[in-house]
C-alpha cells in the first residue's frame, strides 16, 4: 500500500509530464556551453554527421528561438530530420521547453567553372590584360 506522500509525488510528476514545463530564461553563453557539450557527446558516440551539422553554424539565441545558418538546402533538410535529440537535450539542460530551432539557408556564390582553354585564357585575360600581349609576342595558340 502506497503512502499519501508517494501518491502526491507521483501525481506531481505526471502533472509535470502532461502539464506545464519550465520555461526558464537562458543566456547566449549557456546555449553555447550546452551546444558544445552536445557536440562533444556526439563526437564520443561516433555520430559524426550530426556533429558536423552542429559545427556548421554558431547557434544564436533570439528569444526562445535558436537561429542557425546552413550553406545549402540539403544540409538543412538532413539536419532537420535528425535534430529532435538535440532539441530535447537543450530543452532539458536549459530548462526551457519552448525552445525552437530556426534554420536559414545562405546561398553562396558559385564561380563559373572554366572548362576549355579559351575560357581559361579569357578568364585570365580579364584578370591581367598583359597576357594577351605575351600571347601575340610569342605567337601562342589558345
Amino acid at each position: 500500500m502506497k503512502s499519501i506522500k508517494q501518491i502526491e509525488i507521483q501525481q506531481k510528476a505526471k502533472e509535470e509530464e502532461i502539464g506545464e514545463h519550465p520555461t526558464d530564461e537562458f543566456s547566449q553563453e549557456d546555449l553555447e556551453l550546452h551546444w558544445n557539450n552536445y557536440v562533444n557527446y556526439l563526437n564520443q558516440k561516433g555520430k559524426k554527421i550530426l556533429m558536423s551539422y552542429m559545427t556548421l553554424s554558431k547557434p544564436i539565441k533570439m528569444g526562445n528561438h535558436i537561429l542557425l545558418e546552413f550553406p545549402n538546402q540539403g544540409s538543412k533538410e538532413d539536419f532537420e530530420s535528425k535534430y529532435a535529440e538535440v532539441l530535447s537535450y537543450l530543452k532539458t539542460k536549459l530548462r526551457n521547453f519552448d525552445i525552437k530551432i530556426k534554420i536559414t539557408v545562405i546561398e553562396t556564390y558559385k564561380p563559373k567553372v572554366h572548362y576549355t582553354n579559351e575560357d581559361k585564357f579569357n578568364h585570365f585575360k580579364e584578370i591581367n590584360p598583359v597576357i594577351e600581349q605575351f600571347r601575340t609576342i610569342f605567337e601562342l595558340d589558345i
